[in-house]
């Protein structure tokens, strides 16, 4: 079966790749019903799983190797990963950018508060982390910046 993993051999990658404990074939089997259907799959260990391929080979469900290999590349799993450890290094004077590419991650508001406490030392709650860092932020105007009036016509 070159070329193919079994729902056991997706399960053993996984492992593999991600350093999670090895998930129930019933959750594979679940995520593979649901891959392609949009649904909130945020940072699950099976968000963006392939679907099988069509038919079996020697009775087993198979997914093509290549696939599961590129998806387990380029799971969320790791770019949350990545965010949350370039958050930790950022110093305070970068941490919007961090904190901008941390949610381009999908990172939560609770966990970007959960790493900038961990960092500080200091407890950070979701609410601080959203204000300070967050959209309302970025919609302010600058300190003396003119307000203009529409013409009147």
């Amino acid at each position: 079966m070159a070329g193919h993993y079994t729902y056991d051999q997706v399960a053993d990658r996984i492992v593999a790749e991600l350093g999670v404990p090895r998930p129930a074939l019933s959750t594979l089997r679940a995520a593979a019903a649901t891959a392609g259907r949009g649904m909130n799959q945020r940072v699950r260990v099976t968000a963006g799983m392939p679907r099988p391929q069509q038919g079996r080979v020697d009775r087993q469900v198979v997914f093509d190797a290549t696939a599961i290999d590129t998806w387990l590349a380029n799971h969320p799993a790791r770019a949350v990963r990545r965010a949350r450890a370039a958050l930790a290094a950022a110093a305070p004077e970068d941490r919007q950018s961090a904190v901008d590419q941390a949610r381009a991650s999908e990172l939560s508001w609770a966990e970007v508060a959960d790493t900038i406490a961990t960092v500080e030392g200091i407890s950070r709650t979701r609410q601080w982390a959203q204000q300070r860092y967050g959209t309302s932020r970025a919609q302010q105007q600058p300190a003396g910046a003119a307000v203009t009036e529409p013409a009147a016509s």
